[in-house]
């Protein structure tokens, strides 16, 4: 039935007012266009909700049966349009994401800052991940979008650059090495080389980059957290390749530039091929993009 909804309205508000003048008052209608209302929903239902007389008015027994069904039904439709309202006005609702623990470290944090600043309804669920993680998790809708890498194999998958990271190796500060401006990868070959582990996105460009140098690292220790690497880096163990952002404090560290033009990956916002985001997850996607590439413009 069409209008079905002012037509309960109707039904309700003289089942509340106990008279059809004072609801088509409240409703501002005609008590004639009220009537016809009311007369048109107990056509639809095929019963009689009010029992009219010349003095009276009450409910029939299928009206008291139908009344509360009916409120709640209002009620909850409200809730339906207020919060379909305040999500479209990023008054409420959530966005989750995945990110590379670099990403997390570093320029990820203040940009958040700045979303929940700016939309403090929304709450914001982060997941630091993998690369291999992050591509899937954003694949199989996880997650409403990634932040990390390029996939090697992007089916279904969008990349939307917004800056270049650059691997630059650590070291301790009395490394013989920790005096040169720039070192080249033949250098760093011969120092036990701290890696990450073997899933994480850098661990697959430190060995692709060694591998078309053809050149071999040297044993050394393998962390699956940068944390940890660089507290290995501290206490002398030997050096690391890690991105520039990777140390909150390089205090017991030098870091140096890599003299190969490998070094630089490029990260950017990762998404479903074809699938719109909601409106907080959209907005948190574009203020991200602006941020990060802000960021390292700077």
């Amino acid at each position: 039935m069409k209008n079905s909804v002012q037509h309960i309205q109707a039904f309700l508000a003289v089942a509340r007012l106990g008279s059809f003048v004072k609801a088509a008052n409240e409703l501002n209608l005609s008590p004639s266009a009220l009537t016809v209302q009311v007369q048109q929903l107990e056509e639809w239902l095929g019963v009689a909700l009010l029992d009219r007389s010349p003095r009276h008015l009450s409910l029939t027994a299928a009206g008291r049966d139908a009344r509360a069904p009916m409120e709640k039904w209002l009620l909850d439709l409200d809730n339906i349009v207020t919060g379909s309202r305040d999500l479209a006005a990023l008054r409420r609702g959530v966005v989750t994401l995945a990110a590379l623990p670099s990403v997390c470290a570093d320029t990820l944090p203040p940009a958040l800052r700045l979303f929940r600043e700016r939309f403090a309804g929304i709450e914001i669920r982060l997941h630091d991940l993998v690369a291999q993680r992050i591509h899937a998790e954003v694949r199989a809708g996880v997650v409403d979008f990634g932040i990390g890498v390029p996939a090697r194999l992007s089916h279904g998958l969008d990349f939307m650059p917004v800056f270049n990271d650059r691997l630059c190796a650590f070291m301790p500060l009395e490394h013989r090495l920790s005096r040169h401006r720039r070192v080249t990868l033949a250098q760093l070959a011969e120092h036990p080389i701290i890696l990450t582990g073997r899933d994480s996105s850098v661990r697959e460009q430190v060995d692709r980059l060694f591998d078309e140098a053809r050149l071999t690292m040297s044993a050394g220790i393998e962390a699956n957290y940068m944390s940890t690497v660089l507290a290995m880096v501290r206490q002398g163990l030997g050096v690391s390749i890690l991105p520039e952002s990777a140390a909150d404090s390089l205090e017991g560290l030098q870091r140096v530039d890599i003299a190969h033009p490998g070094v630089n990956r490029e990260i950017g916002l990762i998404s479903r091929t074809g699938i719109a985001l909601s409106p907080a997850a959209q907005r948190c996607f574009e203020l991200l993009r602006e941020q990060l590439s802000d960021s390292r413009s700077n």
